[in-house]
């Protein structure tokens, strides 16, 4: 079992250990999407797959490169359920019937994590962005079995998952529910026009909330 756990430049974070789903909670515009791609940014050697359910490959891949992932085709996967099929997008580009087909979404991660192996990439960071639209086409009874599922492959291989949602789109109890099936959270908050994070059931991080700096647009 890999026990190198996975680091974080630029973030007041300790690191995290290998196996580890975090649902990151939190409303886009107060920095959350940006934190979660700043998660996604390791080292070479590493691999980035994206779910992307609201927003076409090519802004992501964007997005990716902004906050530091340097995105290429043989170390980064965009699983695509918007539709983007026309675009240059220099990534693996694998697409999705849509936000609804979440048995496609778990068919394609499971083939880039082949691919990964194939290619000695051993190291792999998965991000959903987000499980506020998956939730806006399926029940959460659907979406909680989904992302039980895409936890224990994430567990199974030693990587890393973060899972955004906002927690304004939803009541607690759906929050709550979905928080059960990952290892812990990071909670995204706006004081005074800065952004802070609090991580909460993940072991050796620091206590309290921190201020954190997204990547500027």
């Amino acid at each position: 079992m890999d026990e190198v756990p996975y680091e974080f430049d630029r973030l007041p974070l300790s690191g995290i250990r290998p196996g580890t789903t975090v649902l990151l909670t939190g409303p886009r515009h107060e920095g959350a999407r940006e934190l979660g791609l700043q998660l996604l940014a390791g080292p070479t050697g590493e691999g980035a797959i994206v779910i992307t359910t609201n927003q076409r490959a090519e802004r992501i891949a964007d997005d990716c490169e902004r906050i530091g992932i340097q995105v290429s085709d043989d170390d980064t996967a965009i699983l695509d359920c918007v539709g983007d099929e026309d675009a240059e997008v220099p990534a693996r580009v694998l697409p999705v019937a849509g936000p609804s087909d979440l048995t496609g979404i778990g068919m394609r991660f499971s083939d880039v994590y082949v691919d990964f192996r194939g290619d000695d990439i051993e190291r792999v960071r998965t991000g959903l962005f987000s499980l506020s639209t998956l939730l806006s086409f399926g029940d959460l009874q659907t979406v909680s079995r989904f992302v039980h599922t895409l936890v224990g492959r994430i567990d199974s291989v030693d990587g890393l998952g973060v899972f955004l949602i906002d927690p304004a789109s939803h009541d607690e109890q759906t929050v709550r529910t979905l928080s059960q099936f990952c290892n812990g959270r990071i909670e995204v908050r706006e004081t005074d026009g800065d952004p802070e994070l609090r991580s909460r059931g993940l072991p050796e991080q620091p206590d309290g909330w921190l201020p954190f700096t997204p990547t500027p647009r």
